[in-house]
């Protein structure tokens, strides 16, 4: 009874609110669905479950979704909701110096990030490459999408699959087979 309280009690407060419950069951959250969460104004709560979780009745007459952070289990919903907190509240004008910041990030576009560098210009013997500080943004522009492409297929080919490729994306992606195949040729 004490949850459905607390439960109807922030419905009060914040009456469009969605009841959002944590739990490995729940769908899979995504960087799509923080864009989702953030747009919508009506305010969110957050019910953790612990241990065992909650009583079905409870999520049966009083949540509207179910979300997991992972196909895994912890020993409550309250690290995953901070995740998702800190997820969505970086998407929300002002929390971030500008819009630009987070759309870059990796999975904005079923893409990873682009390979970040900072200063010193020489590290460890690795330098900056030379077309960040050309200060090109045209070129910048296009080693960023290069550097991004390179990194999602590397790393997490899945994402690739999911969306579909532009015009430009396959004219790189094509580029670089063609660099590829004439190293292996050699």
């Amino acid at each position: 009874k004490s949850l459905q309280y607390a439960i109807l009690h922030a419905k009060k407060k914040a009456p469009k609110s969605q009841v959002v419950l944590m739990t490995p069951q729940g769908n899979r959250f995504s960087q799509k669905k923080a864009f989702e969460l953030a747009s919508e104004s009506k305010g969110l709560i957050f019910v953790c479950g612990r241990y065992e979780g909650i009583d079905e009745r409870i999520y049966t007459t009083l949540v509207d979704e179910e979300i997991s952070i992972g196909d895994y289990v912890m020993t409550g919903g309250e690290l995953a909701s901070m995740v998702i907190i800190d997820s969505i509240a970086r998407l929300i004008p002002g929390v971030l110096g500008s819009c630009e910041s987070f759309q870059s990030d990796s999975f904005t576009d079923d893409r990873l990030e682009y390979a970040q560098y900072t200063r010193p210009e020489e590290f460890e013997g690795l330098k900056v490459p030379g077309v960040l500080l050309s200060g090109d943004h045209e070129k910048i522009r296009l080693w960023r999408k290069r550097s991004s492409l390179q990194r999602t297929f590397l790393k997490r080919p899945d994402l690739l699959q999911k969306g579909k490729l532009t015009a430009e994306e396959k004219k790189i992606l094509k580029l670089w087979g063609q660099e590829l195949e004439s190293l292996v040729r050699e």
